[in-house]
């Protein structure tokens, strides 16, 4: 459990957006079905390097999806449960606050609300070692050392797929669809150059199957 709230919340806000992009991207990616048929054609994309590491890509990333599925599942557990650790203090002035982190009670505390510190401060050490003893029963911190293992495996292949050349239209399309996948969970899908990327994609897609089509014609003849 984070100390900072701010950090919690972006933590979980990067991963629920990992999450939220995961439905419309799936839809699209290429080449489940459509693999064997290109390697009748011409043989080419077998051996095509950049679609076996896009392959992979995705292999991983599909496993860091279900890992921050599982992750969540195991968040709203403790929440129910055990609820994120707080303390609630009483302040110099007599307002009555609600804090989640212990960086938020350090800077309440003054020598006119020392007691009062002093018993919200027990009260977060307390609320934190029963989310630790949860977090340890059903493994909700281990999940996450996971997920940090997949997202860095998966940014260890992306960061070779600029250094992978594609032999292949399926590998071209392959590689655009990574970037696409990655780009758009951490920036909005709307925003310059992810719908222009959709557009090649589509445009090379709809291009390789009208020749791919013309190809098969041919060999059936």
């Amino acid at each position: 459990m984070a100390d900072s709230n701010n950090s919690m919340s972006a933590f979980f806000v990067t991963r629920r957006r990992l999450l939220a992009g995961t439905a419309g991207a799936a839809a699209a990616w290429p080449f489940h079905g459509k693999t064997r048929a290109a390697e009748l054609t011409d043989g080419s994309s077998a051996a095509d390097p950049a679609l076996r590491l896009c392959g992979n890509w995705q292999k991983i990333h599909d496993e860091t999806l279900a890992l921050c599925r599982e992750q969540q599942r195991l968040e709203t557990h403790l929440a129910r449960t055990v609820g994120f650790p707080c303390a609630r203090v009483r302040l110099a002035d007599g307002t009555d606050v609600t804090l989640h982190s212990i960086e938020s009670l350090n800077d309440t505390y003054s020598p006119e609300n020392e007691v009062e510190w002093d018993r919200a401060l027990a009260d977060f050490a307390a609320h934190q070692a029963r989310w630790d003893a949860a977090d340890d029963e059903i493994g909700y911190s281990r999940t996450d050392e996971l997920i940090r293992q997949s997202e860095t495996a998966e940014s260890a292949l992306l960061d070779d797929l600029p250094q992978t050349v594609a032999t292949s239209i399926e590998g071209i399309l392959a590689k655009l669809k990574v970037i696409l996948r990655d780009g758009e969970h951490w920036e909005h899908p709307d925003d310059f150059p992810w719908p222009h990327i959709r557009s090649v994609l589509g445009d090379l897609s709809r291009h390789h199957k009208y020749r791919s089509g013309d190809a098969m014609t041919a060999a059936s003849r």
